[in-house]
Formats: C-alpha cells, sequence, structure tokens
C-alpha cells in the first residue's frame, strides 16, 4: 500500500483542526465529529490544546483512499508554535493550506505559503468557512492570487455563500473553461492530473489548486 503523507496548515482559527476533523469522519475514521470547543477532536490531545481549543503539537491521523494510505498532519497555527510546523515539512508530499472565507490571507498565511513554495511541495488551497456572514469567493480569489500566487485554479463553484446552505460544487468533464484553466497550474509539476480529495463538498468549504 502506498502511503502519502499530507500536512494541513493556517493561520490560527482558520479551522484546520475542524477541517481535519470532518476528513475523519467523512472517510470512516471516526463515527462522530469532534468540536475545538469542547475539546473532543482527534488531533488536540494535549490538556492545554483541549482547554484553550489551539493545536500547539503536530498530530498524526490516518485514512485510506482505495490502495493508498493517507497520513493526514494537523500542524499548529500560532505563529509562536511555528517551529512544530518546520519540523513536519520535511516530511510531507504535499499540504492543504486553509484560509477563511471572511477574513481572507493573514500575514502567517503569506509565511507559511513562501515556505511551501521554496519547498516545491504539491499545495491546495481550502477556503473554509463559506457559511459565514460576510463571506467572499471572487474576492477572496483575487486576495489569494494577489498575496499568494498567481498559479491558480479553482476546482469548483460555491453556492450560496455566507448562508447556512453555503455549498462546494466540484468541476467536472463537463466544464470545459474551467477545466482548461487546470493545465497550467498542473503542468507546472509534470501532475498527470488534479488533485482529488474525498468528499470536499461537504466540509463547508472549497479548494483551490496551486502548484
Amino acid at each position: 500500500m502506498q502511503t502519502v503523507n499530507i500536512g494541513i496548515l493556517a493561520h490560527v482559527d482558520a479551522g484546520k483542526t475542524s477541517l481535519t476533523e470532518r476528513v475523519l469522519f467523512d472517510t470512516g475514521v471516526i463515527d462522530r465529529l469532534g468540536s475545538v470547543d469542547s475539546g473532543t477532536t482527534q488531533t488536540d490531545t494535549g490538556d492545554i490544546e483541549r482547554r484553550r481549543g489551539i493545536t500547539i503539537r503536530s498530530a498524526v491521523a490516518a485514512f485510506t483512499v482505495g490502495d493508498r494510505q493517507v497520513n493526514l498532519i494537523d500542524t499548529p497555527g500560532h505563529s509562536d508554535f511555528v517551529a512544530e510546523v518546520e519540523r513536519a515539512l520535511g516530511v510531507l508530499d504535499g499540504a492543504v493550506l486553509v484560509v477563511p472565507a471572511v477574513e481572507g490571507v493573514q500575514p502567517h498565511t503569506r509565511v507559511l505559503m513562501k515556505t511551501l513554495r521554496s519547498l516545491r511541495l504539491p499545495t491546495l488551497i481550502f477556503v473554509n468557512k463559506i457559511d459565514r456572514v460576510g463571506a467572499r469567493a471572487a474576492e477572496l480569489v483575487a486576495d489569494i492570487t494577489r498575496l499568494l500566487t498567481p498559479a491558480i485554479a479553482p476546482m469548483g463553484a460555491v453556492r450560496g455563500i455566507g448562508t447556512p446552505t453555503a455549498h462546494f460544487t466540484g468541476y467536472g468533464q463537463g466544464d470545459a473553461p474551467a477545466v482548461a484553466a487546470w493545465a497550467p497550474v498542473v503542468a507546472e509539476l509534470r501532475w498527470t492530473r488534479p488533485p482529488r480529495w474525498p468528499h470536499a463538498c461537504s466540509m463547508k468549504g472549497s479548494p483551490l489548486s496551486w502548484p
């Protein structure tokens, strides 16, 4: 069985631990969603982490997709613990950089992106919390393009953004213009196809890819 190490990185409070929890739930690893606020998530296990609702040490959770095991590494978001993030980067095959749809790109987000680009790690930018009031779509994509990387390709469309019914619909082969936009992003790293992430539509978020 092939093993892939994927890190989840973000500025503090972007929702990466909740996203990790959702991935574990949707892939059948856990049968009940934990909460950061209640201290019941799978990856925040320390007393201080559970009490304060922050990630201090990187934690690993695993799930399988077909014949592939994915080790999902939840990293700290607070800049005080950036050394812990750097320690995890050395084992990653790829990364998910989480950006909240309201707050958008934060200073630490830019630091993380610069590091990921310098390491040439294939990365998915995941726009989180699209159901919150004030969430942005096209404007946020423009900010990401301007502040993080111009090599970006939306992988779907958001409906009902900023409302409780917000949801993400991934593009398919019938969405020719959108799929064509993936080509230069994918080609830069010589991928054979865009990255595919299980159940992305159910996480109150939407993915973007960049090389």
